[in-house]
């Protein structure tokens, strides 16, 4: 059942208790909100952003509840190394190595930072620009302090954008009474194309 991002974070539960090996990303510019993963997922993590114009809306996967069991996109026990019973008609979705478990020993985002800040959660930050790179926004729920802490970082006016000038990655937009709404800046989606070219921790894609 298609929920949108308003309904959702009105009735969105908790986190999941720990990571979880993979974690699924939708690209919407190939979504075409058809809703089949929505259907799917067991643990009810994704929701419609709607637009006034119904070509533009697309499906958005909560990734703090995601618990990478891939049913969005193919149906495991059917599928094996040559074949795939997938479940989204359109190839959008993105299965991730989750970075937060055996996280790379440099971040694809540390070589872009210019910040003075040490011991940043990369492996957190690396989950959600991923996002950011793929469809230009993040929902987060407005009581979830410690992922809104998250953004902190990639808001800063600290990331490589030519080599006299810095820029941030993203800023906060208008949101709703139960979420924040994140959007990434022209400037930070030049970064962010360059940080993800050669992204090697697709797992299905």
């Amino acid at each position: 059942m298609t929920i949108s991002v308003t309904d959702y974070f009105e009735t969105r539960k908790a986190d999941r208790k720990k990571e979880t090996r993979y974690l699924a990303v939708i690209n919407k510019d190939s979504c075409t909100s058809c809703n089949s993963c929505a259907t799917q997922c067991p643990v009810d993590c994704i929701y419609e952003v709607v637009s006034n114009i119904p070509s533009e809306s697309y499906h958005q996967i909560d990734t703090s509840r995601c618990i990478g069991c891939q049913m969005c996109y193919r149906i495991p026990a059917e599928s094996n190394d040559h074949y795939n019973l997938e479940i989204c008609p359109w190839n959008a979705i993105d299965m991730l190595h989750n970075p937060n478990v055996k996280p790379d020993e440099v971040s694809a985002l540390e070589p872009y930072y210019r910040g003075t800040e040490s011991d940043l959660p990369w492996p957190k930050l690396e989950e959600y620009a991923y996002q950011f790179f793929l469809d230009g926004e993040v929902f987060l729920p407005v009581g979830e302090e410690d992922l809104i802490a998250f953004m902190q970082p990639l808001a800063a006016e600290v990331w490589f954008l030519t080599p006299d000038e810095n820029a941030p990655l993203i800023v906060e937009v208008p949101g709703g009474n139960d979420f924040v709404r994140y959007r990434a800046t022209e400037e930070g989606r030049a970064i962010l194309d360059a940080m993800f070219e050669d992204y090697d921790r697709i797992f299905l894609d």
